[in-house]
């Protein structure tokens, strides 16, 4: 369950992917966490250990975040 005033935090996860034209990919991932570390924390064990993860300045509306299914600890692709 959403807390009242909960955001979700935007992280922003790049790899390599040789079968792209630029050799990598990007995906975002929407995930409510307790502060920005934790949320970093969260998408680094939930993809592939060569990928770069970083918090963006997004972030997603309590509303949106409901919407979409969002569970706090979980990232989500976006």
């Amino acid at each position: 369950m959403i807390e009242p005033n909960q955001t979700a935090l935007i992280v922003k996860v790049t790899r390599a992917d040789a079968e792209m034209p630029t050799g990598r990919v990007t995906v975002f991932y929407a995930i409510i966490a307790e502060d920005a570390g934790s949320a970093v924390r969260l998408v680094k064990e939930a993809v592939k250990d060569d990928a770069e993860v970083e918090l963006t300045e997004a972030r997603l509306s309590q509303d949106t975040a409901q919407m979409i299914g969002l569970i706090p600890g979980y990232a989500r692709a976006l």
